[in-house]
């Protein structure tokens, strides 16, 4: 497997201008042909996927008592279990207090918005830390 060739704080930059920009990139093309609500859903799916990979990437590359790699296990889970319930959290607020994005094409958007972010996150990710090379033994 390749090393990776970002340090922590590198991965932790990268990943959130990732998510910046293709948030942002959805819900530019989300307003062509759906309007103002439909792309400040996209943003707001965005904005979660976004808050919460900040969370869990803090927790996993910048937080001080996080580096020894004693803690290291420890660490992924508390970021994964803290980016899902900010997630859930986040999703339940947005539903609640914004009776426009639990109807139509808004509502598709807020959830569209979030996977592709979430989506192009991961696979930057993948790239980055060079987990996109197969091993050719390992297939037989």
């Amino acid at each position: 497997m390749a090393e990776s060739q970002f340090d922590g704080p590198g991965l932790f930059r990268g990943l959130l201008c990732v998510h910046g920009v293709v948030t942002l990139g959805v819900a530019a093309l989300a307003a062509w042909p759906g309007g103002r609500e439909v792309a400040l859903a996209a943003l707001a799916g965005g904005g979660i996927a976004t808050v919460a990979s900040g969370w869990a990437g803090f927790q996993l590359w910048l937080h001080p008592g996080n580096r020894e790699p004693s803690r290291a296990a420890t660490a992924a889970i508390r970021a994964e279990i803290g980016r899902v319930v900010i997630v859930l959290l986040l999703l339940w607020l947005t539903l609640k207090h914004w009776p426009v994005a639990r109807e139509g094409a808004p509502a598709m958007m807020l959830f569209a918005g979030f996977f592709v972010v979430q989506l192009a996150g991961w696979v930057w990710l993948a790239r980055a830390t060079g987990e996109t090379q197969v091993d050719s033994n390992r297939n037989g």
